[in-house]
């Protein structure tokens, strides 16, 4: 959709970062600030303005060092595009691509990482329903950042997000059934660390159907048993967090780094932009969700927005 050396406003278009299903990625400068960015433009241009702003909307209320920062949304030339933090490095798929396994170690903080930015994620209400390893880049310097909040959606008075989507391998069985809730996310975790150590999900096959009668039936060889080298505590973790039932899985991310933080023998610490953002929201007074569209008020415990009508 652009060429490199083209101007769309204060953007120089440097050069195409790739192409996906939703849209194209291009490096490009900001002349006016001089640094660079990513540009990310959506294949489909055609729908309603407040349907293409849903995403960085969403991605614009996250503020973390494991997240892609959203810097503004755009429109030039009747193209909508989406300008984002560049983060100079490969995805987590390419890295597994060429490595096949991580060391412990790396798969360890790795994980972490990961986990700190669903916590956050989850705080503001925020379910991901896409972690998998191509959404996730690690920069030159080892940080991991998600950049993959296009099936996002807001929890704001609703126990789970109603529709069908995500990447089947890393999906929970009440995933598939349209019931996703935080924990899924946990679960896809799970699936994402498992993969890391061993080189493949815990249920790969290129039948959905079949993934979701084997995760409904809790059919996971434990990774210890494919890799017996793997900590028993470590194993306990994945397996946790892979867990059928949502009741018997891992409930918030913070638990996970807890149990990380634990088997390293160190003591779990918030990072330093959480522990900023809990001391400000202690100073603050509650206020009413907010619409995901319009971001006016909504009244208490409801889920239609008075204002446009959106329904959350």
């Amino acid at each position: 959709m652009f060429l490199q050396g083209q101007k769309v406003g204060k953007y120089e278009i440097l050069r195409s970062l790739g192409s996906g299903g939703f849209g194209s990625v291009y490096l490009a400068k900001d002349t006016w600030l001089d640094i660079k960015v990513a540009i990310k433009v959506p294949h489909k241009q055609s729908a309603e303005l407040y349907k293409l702003l849903k995403e960085p909307r969403l991605q614009a209320v996250l503020n973390h060092p494991n997240i892609v920062r959203m810097l503004a949304a755009e429109k030039e030339k009747n193209v909508f595009f989406m300008v984002m933090e560049y983060i100079k490095g490969p995805t987590l798929e390419k890295v597994l691509e060429k490595e096949r396994i991580l060391g412990l170690e790396q798969a360890l903080d790795m994980v972490k990482q990961i986990a700190y930015g669903i916590d956050h994620a989850h705080k503001n209400k925020i379910i991901h329903r896409d972690l998998r390893p191509s959404n996730i880049i690690v920069s030159e310097e080892g940080t991991a950042k998600d950049h993959g909040f296009r099936t996002s959606a807001w929890l704001n008075s609703v126990p789970y997000a109603s529709t069908r989507i995500g990447s089947p391998p890393y999906m929970a069985p009440e995933q598939f059934l349209g019931k996703a809730g935080y924990a899924s996310d946990l679960y896809s975790l799970g699936c994402m660390f498992y993969e890391m150590i061993i080189g493949r999900p815990p249920i790969f096959d290129p039948d959905p159907f079949k993934i979701l009668e084997r995760a409904q039936q809790g059919k996971v060889t434990p990774p210890r048993i494919r890799n017996s080298r793997i900590p028993k505590e470590v194993d306990g973790i994945i397996m946790r967090a892979l867990a059928s039932k949502i009741e018997d899985r891992y409930q918030t991310a913070s638990e996970i780094i807890r149990d990380l933080s634990l088997y390293k023998g160190k003591t779990p610490k918030t990072s330093e932009i959480d522990d900023i953002m809990l001391r400000i929201k202690a100073r603050e007074q509650k206020t009413a969700a907010l619409c995901w569209n319009c971001r006016r008020p909504l009244p208490m415990k409801s889920r239609s927005c008075p204002h446009c009508g959106e329904t959350s």
